[in-house]
C-alpha cells in the first residue's frame, strides 16, 4: 500500500510539478505499449513487423492540451498488478478534480489487455482505446465488464490478436459507448507498431469528443 501511495504521489508530482493547481481543461493520456518493449526496451524491433516506433507514437498522440503518461514497463511487471496501479492513479487524478472524460487509457497488444483489466475494475467513466487486444483466448479466460467509453481497433490479418470485439460489445457491461474500427492495412499485428493515421486520428477524436 505504501508503494502504491508513493507511485501516485510521483505521478502527481510528474503531472503538476510544484504547482498543485489542477488543470481541468487538459487531457491526460496513458499509453500502454506492447509486450515486445518489455522484452527489448524502447527501441524494440520485430523481425516480422519492424521497429516499434514508441517515441513517434507518443509524439503523434500529443497536442498542446494534453499530458502523456507513457511508462516503459519491464518483463518482470505483473500485468494485473500494473492494471491495479494505473486504476489507483486514475482514482487519484479524479479526486484532484480532473474530469473523467479528460482521462484516456490507450493500450496496444499486451497494453490493451492491461487496459481491458483497468476498464473492468475501475468504475470511473473514462475513455479507453484498445489496439489489437482480442482473440479466442481472451474471450475464454476473462470475464471483463468494461466501464466508460470504449473504442477498439483490430485488423483481421492479425494472427496474434486480430479478432473483432463483438463478443465484448454484446456482453453485459457498464459502458456508455462501445465502438470498434477495422484496420484494413493488411499489416497483421504490425499496424500498432507505427502511428498510422488510420488509428491515430480516430483515437485523438475519441480523446477529445468520445465520438467518431
Amino acid at each position: 500500500m505504501k508503494i502504491i501511495s508513493l507511485l501516485i504521489l510521483s505521478l502527481i508530482s510528474l503531472l503538476f510539478g510544484c504547482n498543485s493547481k489542477v488543470q481541468n481543461d487538459k487531457k491526460y493520456i496513458y499509453y500502454l505499449h506492447g509486450r515486445i518493449i518489455e522484452i527489448q526496451g524502447k527501441n524494440a524491433v520485430s523481425e516480422e513487423f519492424g521497429k516499434y516506433e514508441f517515441d513517434k507514437i507518443v509524439e503523434a498522440l500529443k497536442d498542446t492540451n494534453s499530458v502523456i503518461i507513457a511508462e516503459v514497463r519491464t518483463e518482470d511487471v505483473d500485468y494485473l498488478q500494473y492494471a491495479n496501479k494505473v486504476s489507483k492513479e486514475i482514482d487519484s487524478l479524479i479526486k484532484l478534480g480532473i474530469k473523467s472524460n479528460n482521462i484516456t487509457i490507450i493500450g496496444a497488444s499486451k497494453g490493451a489487455i492491461i487496459a481491458s483489466n483497468i476498464s473492468s475494475i475501475n468504475i470511473n467513466p473514462i475513455n479507453y482505446v484498445f489496439l489489437a487486444g482480442n482473440n479466442d483466448y481472451q474471450e475464454e479466460h476473462n470475464d471483463w465488464k468494461f466501464h466508460g467509453q470504449v473504442l477498439c481497433f483490430y485488423d483481421d490479418s492479425d494472427t496474434i490478436a486480430g479478432k473483432n470485439y463483438d463478443y465484448w460489445k454484446n456482453k453485459s457491461n457498464f459502458t456508455t459507448k462501445f465502438e470498434q474500427i477495422k484496420i484494413d492495412k493488411k499489416l497483421g499485428h504490425g499496424f500498432l507498431y507505427k502511428p498510422y493515421k488510420e488509428w491515430v486520428e480516430p483515437t485523438k477524436k475519441w480523446i477529445h469528443e468520445q465520438e467518431l
